[in-house]
Parts: structure tokens; C-alpha cells; sequence
């Protein structure tokens, strides 16, 4: 019968973090991108669903979030590969948020956006991060 390790126990099968070095760093920043790119597009997708006026289009676009859900999904966990998981997240999670509002609400559904929404965004964002990055 196999055992769960505790916390702090090794994993087998499971490797950590490769600290970042230079070569790397191109990868994490190409991650970084396309991990964005896929979560506006998810979010652009699934919102696209809940407008469609038909079972079709509403079918397809559910099907456009979920190919770049995926591809989100990947590209974070190659993420966690080089990254630890709470940065991982704050870019995951804190800057998807901001880059779906900005990109999704703002840029492609021209949703109108104040001033102290736009302040809004930058606090959730910078929240996360210090959530994320604090010792």
C-alpha cells in the first residue's frame, strides 16, 4: 500500500524548481507571454459562449476557451518548472487578471472603463504579487 509523503518529504517523480539562469530567462519570458496570450484568449472565448445567440456559436466558442484554457494550463505548468508556484500563480492568476481586463473587457469588447477601475485593476494586481513575493 503506498504512502502520501509528509510536507517536506521527497516526491519521487516530482522535480523542483530549476532555478532560472540565462538561457532560461528566455524561456520563462516566452512562458510568461504565451501564458497571457492563452488566458485572454480562454477569457475572450468563454465570454464570446455567453454571448452567442445560437447553440452553435455558442459550441464553438466554448470550444476556442477550451483550446487556449489548455494551452494556458501548459504553459503554466512550464511555468512551475522554472518558477516557484506562488510566482507562478501571481503571473497565472494576477497578471491574467489584468491582462483579460485590459485586453478581453477593454480592447475587444470596448467595455468602458474609469479611471478608478483602471486603479482597481493595478491594486488586484499588486496585491497578488505581494501575496506572492513576500517572505
Amino acid at each position: 500500500m503506498s504512502q502520501v509523503p509528509e510536507l517536506g518529504e521527497s516526491n519521487p517523480g516530482v522535480v523542483a524548481a530549476v532555478p532560472a539562469s540565462l538561457p532560461s530567462l528566455a524561456t520563462v519570458a516566452g512562458l510568461v507571454l504565451f501564458n497571457q496570450v492563452f488566458n485572454v484568449g480562454a477569457t475572450t472565448g468563454f465570454a464570446l459562449s455567453g454571448r452567442a445567440d445560437s447553440t452553435g456559436l455558442f459550441l464553438l466558442w466554448q470550444a476556442v476557451g477550451s483550446a487556449f484554457g489548455l494551452g494556458a494550463q501548459v504553459t503554466f505548468a512550464g511555468l512551475v518548472r522554472f518558477l516557484s508556484l506562488r510566482v507562478a500563480n501571481a503571473i497565472g492568476i494576477g497578471l491574467a487578471f489584468v491582462s483579460a481586463q485590459i485586453f478581453g473587457a477593454f480592447v475587444f469588447f470596448h467595455e468602458p472603463f474609469a479611471p478608478v477601475q483602471w486603479i482597481g485593476t493595478a491594486l488586484v494586481f499588486a496585491g497578488i504579487l505581494l501575496i506572492a513575493l513576500g517572505g
